[in-house]
C-alpha cells in the first residue's frame, strides 16, 4: 500500500508529482498556486527576438555568427539575418529577455528554476490541475485528520469545500462501520 503524504510524489496530481520529485514540496505548492487551473504553452524557444537583435547588435563585432548562436540557441541562419538588420533602440527602453512564460518564471521563481523548466519543458504545452493533491491522498489525509481537526480547517487545508469534506467523512466511517460488522 502506498504511503500518502506530502513526502510523497504520488501525492501529487499529475505534473505536480514531476514538480515534486524535481524540485521539492515547497516550490511545488509556489508553483501550484501560481499556476493552478492553467494550461499553459512553453515555447522551444527561450529568448524574444528582440533580445536576439539587441544582443546580436551588441555582440557582432566580438564573436562569431556561431559562438553567438551558441548562446542564444538559435541557429547561425538566424543570427547571420540578424546581423543584416540594424537594430535601434532608445536610452532607457526595455528589452525583454525571456518569451513571456519563461519571464514570467523569471520573476517568480528566478534565473536558476526558469532554466530548469526551459530544460524540462520546453515545447510541451502542461494543464496545471486546480487541485493539489491526489483523491488518495486527500482520502488518507481526512482520515488522519476528522478527529482532531474541524471540517472547515480540513477545507481549507486542502483546498475542498467543507461539503466535499463531509462527503469523505461519511464516506470513511461508513466504511469503518461496514469493516466493523
Amino acid at each position: 500500500m502506498a504511503i500518502f503524504n506530502e513526502s510523497n510524489p504520488e501525492s501529487y496530481r499529475s505534473i505536480y508529482g514531476s514538480l515534486f520529485s524535481e524540485f521539492g514540496e515547497e516550490l511545488t505548492i509556489k508553483i501550484h498556486k501560481a499556476y493552478a487551473g492553467r494550461q499553459i504553452s512553453f515555447p522551444k524557444k527561450l529568448y524574444t527576438e528582440e533580445y536576439i537583435s539587441y544582443y546580436v547588435e551588441k555582440n557582432k563585432a566580438k564573436k562569431p555568427p556561431s559562438v553567438i548562436a551558441d548562446i542564444l540557441e538559435c541557429t547561425e541562419r538566424i543570427i547571420r539575418r540578424h546581423m543584416k538588420e540594424t537594430f535601434h533602440w532608445e536610452q532607457g527602453q526595455v528589452i525583454t529577455k525571456y518569451r513571456p512564460v519563461y519571464n514570467e518564471l523569471y520573476k517568480e521563481f528566478g534565473e536558476k528554476i526558469m532554466k530548469e523548466f526551459y530544460v524540462l519543458y520546453r515545447g510541451h504545452q502542461i494543464s496545471f490541475p486546480k487541485k493539489l493533491y491526489t483523491e488518495n491522498y486527500i482520502m488518507h489525509y481526512v482520515k488522519e485528520h476528522m478527529w482532531d481537526m474541524t471540517s472547515s480547517e480540513l477545507a481549507k487545508e486542502l483546498g475542498y469545500t467543507e461539503r466535499r469534506i463531509s462527503q469523505l467523512i461519511k464516506s470513511i466511517t461508513d466504511r469503518q462501520e461496514r469493516n466493523q460488522k
